[in-house]
């Protein structure tokens, strides 16, 4: 899409920095989601926003401790504002 010789410099480097946001949001997703699993959780789902955070780990039902430890996780690997962290347990499969 960058060789797209329709696009302006513009446009390319906006794509440019798109793309290195999304890069950035996965390898952020991934520690976290290493981290939550090193904490004992067999399965993880993490997805990262720059304005958001979203974790889905396979457990029956989330103690108050687990809940802080996974929020210190997302804490120590973003910027997001604790508001905005939401943590989520499912019994099935993720």
């Amino acid at each position: 899409m960058l060789t797209d010789t329709a696009l302006t410099q513009e446009q390319k480097d906006e794509l440019t920095a798109q793309a290195g946001g999304m890069v950035q949001a996965i390898e952020t997703e991934g520690r976290i989601e290493n981290r939550i699993k090193a904490k004992g959780f067999d399965e993880c789902m993490v997805y990262c926003s720059s304005e958001k955070v979203d974790v889905i780990v396979k457990a029956p039902e989330l103690q108050e401790g687990q809940v802080v430890q996974i929020r210190d996780i997302i804490l120590g690997e973003t910027t997001v504002s604790y508001t905005h962290l939401r943590a989520h347990e499912t019994p099935e499969h993720l």
